[in-house]
């Protein structure tokens, strides 16, 4: 069989049997694939410490004559991110990003704008003091590049661009947002309200260069609307849960004490 290599990110691992594991990668060539690492369990040269979630592999695979599942033969390891493993925080937060990569994407799409993202993210997770902030940034560069990026300049039912004096809601069916004279709060709408400070925010985050997006300044307030806004707008996409919610709201007060 031939062999390739490729550059990759660990999504998910997965024992298999006695000695061997399942790795779900996201690859720079080939978008999303999964493999059997043989013996992963028991080596100790080929596979030992570097096949963890987060990590960042040059991998060695080859494709069966039968089947989906790659054999991978050979990994070496170019970053292991151990700060999303060793701090609490930050594994939720890498946890949450690679759940989105994992349910959002097909296997062998590849997309090197979502392979960059992935490679700021955890870069990014390493140092950053609020985790959330790389979360709320990932998530809307994120649904850009899937082609589902919010409409935030102005109100899908009246056209009036973004003023003072508002406060928005995105409506998850469309992605768009509406404003409160379009959709008063009273009319039982249930989407998070967005302030206008934090439409300015996202906006920016949509336009600036990749490797100036964390140089942006979110206070806590707009964070947390932007996870809220995009989480019900993902689960409207998905029509699945996304298990990860549950500890990465938990950080919320975390990050209004700081």
């Amino acid at each position: 069989m031939q062999t390739c290599t490729t550059c990759c990110f660990v999504l998910k691992t997965t024992d298999h049997g006695e000695s061997d594991k399942i790795i779900t990668c996201f690859c720079r060539d080939r978008g999303k694939i999964a493999g059997i690492a043989k013996g992963a369990k028991r080596s100790k040269q080929r596979f030992v410490n570097k096949l963890e979630p987060f990590t960042k592999l040059n991998i060695v695979y080859s494709q069966p004559r039968k089947g989906t599942l790659l054999f991978f033969s050979e990994a070496e390891l170019v970053q292991a991110y151990l700060p999303l493993r060793q701090f609490y925080e930050r594994y939720l937060a890498a946890s949450f990003i690679t759940e989105l990569i994992l349910k959002f994407t097909r296997e062998n799409d590849s997309d090197e704008g979502i392979f960059a993202l992935l490679d700021w993210a955890f870069s990014t997770l390493t140092t950053e003091e609020k985790p959330l902030k790389v979360v709320a940034l990932f998530h809307v560069r994120f649904m850009g590049l899937l082609g589902y990026q919010p409409e935030l300049k102005r109100c899908f039912t009246c056209g009036q661009p973004v003023r003072n004096g508002q406060t928005y809601r995105l409506q998850p069916s469309g992605g768009a947002i509406t404003c409160s004279t379009c959709t008063p709060y009273s009319r039982g709408y249930d989407e998070a309200q967005i302030s206008v400070q934090t439409l300015k925010f996202l906006h920016l985050a949509q336009e600036v260069q990749l490797g100036r997006l964390n140089r942006l300044k979110m206070p806590a307030s707009a964070i947390q609307q932007t996870i809220e806004t995009l989480h019900r707008f993902s689960l409207h996409l998905l029509q699945q849960d996304i298990t990860g919610w549950k500890g990465l709201k938990s950080l919320f007060p975390l990050l209004h004490d700081r």
